[in-house]
């Protein structure tokens, strides 16, 4: 009981395999976790995200230069992804950027030694290429050409991306979408035993790019908040380990990604300033009155950690107060003491959103529409 987890977590490393490490809390934060426990909040909160099962998504991040072998490395499952719009789009692009370093070739030449026959194949080449290319995307979005530009793995100049109907001067959203571009060639519910030979066709044969996204399946923890699984590495740098008795109250283990992002447009967002002095305000006034807007919570009040005053009929909270507005019409205006913050700031440190070797983040199934 002592040995076996004592050898386990000493073995661990706080690297997570990206040069991103996980880190010590410090200041308010490493307070906070004092907080936490000398309140008992373990005892009805758990931080460890449980797994279910879950399925792979392959993302090509670059499509091979063999259309062919491609196409039947993707085409797995009765589903035909060569088919789609990004898959014929990228190699569109793939045949206008062949096309256009074959004229620069010759152009490239000394005027003797240029080969003009050659020069006016290759151009009217590149126009047909040109041509093709936007026949296959009139209509798409532009999301999805700048997406299948990314996935090509071509680069054009300016003139060449202006004939192609993409912007000649990304900003910066579109570059992004350029420089994050994958075309998922599975729906996430295939075991690693049913994409093994989709992963070896893409990596030996095709010469593909890919990434794998696991996707949670009968995993509720995904589905309330949790990235991935908890494990040891994520107590590492704990003084105390407090993963939890029971759950009379949910699971913690990535609150503080919830309070600090909200969904917006399907994406999750940082908070800006003021957004996020909302969410903090929220997170105070349950600390003080886990029933303030009606909800059932058979969380106790922990009132002693703020300053606390009645609120006359008209009258306005100061600066630094907090307005709590019961159902009966009484007010009180609230101010968070130091403890009170602490215990914001290390809840805001319970995070799991970011992968570790031994636990990946997964997605929701209904996230994975193409």
């Amino acid at each position: 009981m002592v040995y076996g987890p004592a050898s386990q977590v000493n073995n661990l490393s706080p690297e997570l395999g990206a040069g991103d490490p996980l880190r010590p809390r410090v200041g308010l934060a490493k307070q906070g976790e004092q907080v936490y426990r000398e309140n008992g909040c373990y005892y009805c909160h758990t931080r460890a995200a449980t797994g279910g099962s879950f399925g792979y998504e392959i993302q090509i991040t670059q499509l091979g230069d063999d259309r062919q072998l491609n196409a039947e490395a993707v085409d797995q499952h009765d589903k035909k992804y060569s088919r789609e719009t990004v898959f014929q789009k990228a190699y569109s692009y793939k045949a206008v950027a062949k096309a256009a370093d074959a004229l620069k070739q010759e152009q490239d030449k000394e005027p003797e030694e240029r080969d003009q026959k050659k020069i006016q194949d290759a151009n009217a080449t590149l126009i047909s290429a040109i041509g093709l290319s936007n026949d296959i995307s009139r209509g798409a979005e532009e999301g999805v050409n700048l997406k299948a530009y990314g996935v090509s793995g071509v680069s054009f100049e300016k003139d060449l991306l202006a004939q192609l109907g993409l912007p000649a001067e990304m900003n910066a959203n579109q570059a992004r979408l350029v420089k994050e571009a994958s075309f998922p060639v599975t729906d996430g519910s295939q075991s690693w035993k049913d994409i093994e030979g989709t992963i070896q066709k893409l990596k030996d044969k095709a010469g593909a790019q890919y990434k794998l996204q696991p996707v949670a399946k009968e995993w509720p923890d995904v589905e309330k908040g949790a990235g991935r699984q908890s494990v040891s590495r994520d107590f590492l740098f704990d003084e105390h380990v407090m993963i939890g008795v029971m759950r009379f109250g949910p699971d913690l283990s990535n609150i503080g990604r919830n309070i600090l992002f909200e969904e917006k447009n399907g994406k999750e967002v940082a908070n800006n300033p003021e957004e996020q002095v909302i969410e903090d305000n929220k997170i105070y006034k349950h600390l003080y009155d886990p029933q303030w807007n009606g909800q059932s919570s058979h969380m106790p009040p922990f009132r002693y950690l703020f300053k606390q005053r009645k609120l006359g009929e008209n009258e306005r909270v100061q600066s630094g107060e907090i307005e709590v507005e019961k159902e009966d019409s009484y007010r009180v205006a609230i101010t968070p003491t130091a403890k009170a913050k602490a215990l914001l700031e290390y809840m805001k440190s319970l995070r799991n959103d970011k992968p570790l070797p031994e636990a990946p983040l997964v997605r929701r199934k209904q996230a994975s529409a193409k």
